[in-house]
């Protein structure tokens, strides 16, 4: 018989709910740590068109550490980093554009998308035409490189993920991440 301490997840707000700067959009295990995902509001953490930043350098490999990536690519070069790391949102400084595998966890518990089981977020404002929902016609960029030309994008409607040039404009959405 399998014994699931549930003691963690009481203390954790439901998902899409207001939560530290942001809004709760999951957990996940970095390095063997539980951490929570938490997702810019988006009126302030969200980018409409940027690129990802120039070809050559491959300093943003990790998976799961967005901020890691983030910071390896913070600069002039790297708008989409640079838009997230520059943001101060409810008093918090460590925004950061998400690893693949954080986009994962975004995926997973706020698409806004009506055709899939299970059908959508339960977050109300996460839900299709909702005020925090992602644009399910646009493709979202993750600080987590491929090579020295492509970067990792998430596309909420169909769940890909793929490749694009990193001269490439995609949205941004910012994310921030605390240990539990």
């Amino acid at each position: 018989m399998t014994h699931i301490d549930t003691n963690i997840t009481a203390t954790l707000p439901a998902i899409g709910t207001p939560f530290r700067g942001g809004y709760f959009a999951g957990t996940y295990l970095e390095n063997g740590a539980l951490m929570a995902l938490i997702v810019a509001p988006k009126a302030e953490g969200e980018a409409e068109s940027l690129e990802w930043g120039p070809s050559g350098k491959t300093a943003a490999r990790s998976l799961i550490d967005g901020l890691a990536n983030s910071e390896a690519i913070n600069d002039d070069a790297h708008p989409a980093a640079k838009f997230c790391r520059d943001l101060s949102i409810g008093g918090f400084t460590d925004w950061h554009l998400p690893a693949l595998d954080q986009m994962s966890v975004l995926r997973a518990n706020l698409t806004p998308e009506d055709d899939h089981v299970p059908e959508q977020t339960i977050a109300e404002a996460f839900k299709l035409g909702g005020t925090e929902a992602f644009d399910i016609g646009d493709y979202y960029w993750t600080s987590t490189e491929w090579g020295s030309g492509s970067a990792w994008v998430q596309l909420f409607s169909y769940g890909n993920q793929n490749l694009y040039g990193k001269d490439w404009s995609a949205r941004v959405r910012a994310v921030r991440k605390c240990p539990l």
